[in-house]
């Protein structure tokens, strides 16, 4: 039997086999449609007569079932059982006008064409397309069994950190605390202002020991910062008491003028000469800086040409 395969539309040759059960059912009609003129018929000439009367429908009833069912030639074995009940129902009513009943009826075997080359390349390419799909679905369950592993592995550790926190003392928010603080502290120029100052920004919110901890370090580097800057601003600032000329740090004399180096806090001792800071005692000699009027007895400032307290002249 030759027809087209439904499924990929190219010529295909089948051939088919199987078993039937046959019984006379009217002598009189099998007399008259196949015996004929002949003198007697014989069980195997009836055998013989019925087999090339079944040929002569079945590839008509087997092509037209395969063709108005699309069956896939590749599948055609699933569908054994029920062509043979279709089938049947055709060769009932045709063997019944030669008097005979089909009882029963099985097609047993498809015979396909293995040696044909493009029946062999559709085939290839019809399993083939099963295996890709089996293979890319066993894929998918292995990207879902992986993924689900990593899942688990993070739930694992995320509970081992946590547990290992609590023994511990500190949280998750501290432990991001330590993180922002060693990445302040290894940045190269945490000493200018301006980094300093992203420094104390990032840290300002990290909460706990740890906030209080970072803080304080960096309070203390700020304002030991300040401290340095104030007192080079304090140096530079000091000017020669006698021509008003800017001292440089350290300086004993004035580049200028020559006068002793003195800054606001600082005088010289009447006593033995020797700078001094201002007071009531030479540091050097312990000599007294404190006037008194010698009419009342009131300490008088210094440099003072009267008393504040009886005006009499110093």
């Amino acid at each position: 039997m030759e027809y087209v395969e439904p499924t990929y539309g190219f010529p295909i040759q089948l051939g088919a086999s199987g078993e039937m059960s046959l019984r006379v059912e009217d002598s009189r009609k099998l007399l008259v449609k196949i015996v004929g003129t002949e003198s007697g018929i014989t069980q195997q000439s009836f055998i013989q007569k019925m087999r090339a009367f079944l040929v002569s429908r079945i590839k008509n009833y087997l092509a037209a079932y395969i063709k108005q069912e699309k069956i896939n030639i590749f599948e055609i074995d699933e569908h054994l059982l029920a062509m043979s009940e279709t089938l049947h129902g055709h060769f009932r009513p045709d063997f019944v006008e030669y008097g005979v009943a089909m009882e029963r009826f099985f097609v047993t075997t498809i015979v396909k064409p293995e040696n044909d080359g493009n029946y062999r390349r559709f085939k290839d390419l019809h399993f083939r397309q099963y295996a890709d799909l089996a293979e890319a679905r066993l894929r998918q369950q292995q990207g879902i069994i992986d993924q689900e592993t990593q899942k688990q592995r993070m739930i694992i550790e995320a509970e081992g950190l946590a547990q290992k926190r609590a023994l511990e003392g500190y949280t998750y928010k501290d432990e991001r605390g330590f993180d922002v603080a060693e990445r302040v502290a290894s940045n190269e120029a945490v000493g200018q202002m301006t980094n300093m100052g992203v420094g104390l920004g990032m840290v300002a919110g990290v909460g706990g020991a740890v906030g209080n901890a970072v803080g304080g370090v960096m309070q203390d580097a700020m304002g030991n910062m300040v401290a340095g800057q104030d007192a080079a601003k304090a140096a530079a600032d000091v000017a020669c008491a006698k021509c008003g000329s800017p001292l440089p740090a350290n300086a004993k004399f004035c580049n200028e003028c020559g006068h002793l180096a003195l800054t606001d806090s600082e005088i010289i001792c009447p006593s033995c000469g020797v700078k001094t800071q201002k007071g009531k005692f030479c540091s050097e000699c312990g000599a007294s800086f404190v006037k008194k009027c010698p009419e009342c007895n009131t300490e008088t400032p210094p440099g003072g040409k009267f008393c504040l307290e009886c005006g009499h002249k110093l």
